[in-house]
């Protein structure tokens, strides 16, 4: 949720079962538009919190310019106070989403991890007989790595938002003003918020009707496996569509329908991603 709108957007957080008391909510705007001026940052978005075993971790990113991808900053806090900047690793794995254990909440605590064999694989991804994956991660690190995942992979915009101007940045639609009812029950109608993967021409070939400066974003049916990996329910009273992430639970995208204010996504959950998706499909 962009800081600008967290007052406004905050009762949203309820489709995630949470809530922010007033308490928390002026802390965070404080400490956050503190955490502004001293980064000097243009924007600055509450991504929500990261639940440990013995404390939690509170996370945000900013944008120092109006491209959004290019240099963003992750950040985390544990006590809505002082937030911490969180580097990318010098060293790290793709494999650091298939770990199991919880969160700790200590951003220095140290994890000997085991994977076992059934996740060594050799070059023709055969798994190697006898063979395990042990290696040791530090929570700092680790997560930076789930947040940048969870940013990844779960987080959506409405079809519009981003905007891929002239020059070739990556920045948030002014005029924006919303989608339709119907089209927001349409996940193809939703983009990961992110720079794009795919070639432009693929993304604008999967619509009949398209805008080169807004399509060429990756489409959030654009996932495997592409039929449950977001769940859309609507607020039949307050017209608004909530995407719920089934890859990483506690990770909701919101939007009230024809309005180009409201939308956002927020993250509550273990850090935790849910391998288990395709087979319970």
């Amino acid at each position: 949720m962009n800081l600008s709108t967290l007052f406004d957007h905050a009762p949203y957080l309820s489709y995630a079962f949470r809530t922010l008391s007033n308490d928390e909510a002026l802390k965070l705007d404080h400490s956050l538009r503190t955490l502004q001026r001293a980064q000097r940052l243009r924007s600055v978005y509450f991504l929500g919190r990261l639940e440990g075993h013995d404390a939690d971790y509170f996370l945000a990113f900013g944008c120092a310019e109006r491209e959004l991808f290019a240099a963003r900053k992750l950040y985390y806090s544990q006590n809505l106070h002082e937030w911490f900047l969180l580097l990318e690793p010098k060293q790290w794995d793709h494999c650091w989403d298939k770990i199991g254990a919880p969160f700790r909440g200590d951003p220095a605590y140290r994890m000997d991890v085991d994977l076992g064999p059934s996740f060594a694989l050799d070059e023709d991804l055969v798994p190697v007989e006898g063979a395990r994956i042990r290696f040791e991660v530090k929570e700092q690190n680790r997560l930076w790595f789930v947040v940048s995942r969870i940013l990844q992979e779960a987080a959506l915009v409405p079809r519009g938002v981003l905007y891929h101007d002239t020059d070739g940045n990556c920045v948030i639609n002014p005029y924006f003003g919303g989608i339709s009812t119907e089209a927001s029950l349409i996940l193809n109608n939703y983009h990961h918020f992110r720079e794009p993967r795919a070639d432009p021409a693929v993304n604008l070939g999967k619509r009949d009707e398209c805008n080169y400066f807004m399509d060429v974003f990756d489409p959030a049916d654009d996932v495997v496996p592409k039929e449950g990996s977001f769940v859309v329910r609507r607020d039949v009273g307050r017209d608004v569509f909530v995407l719920n992430s089934m890859h990483w639970p506690g990770m909701i995208n919101f939007h009230r329908a024809n309005t180009g204010a409201v939308y956002g996504f927020c993250y509550f959950g273990d850090g935790r991603k849910n391998w288990e998706l395709p087979f319970k499909l």
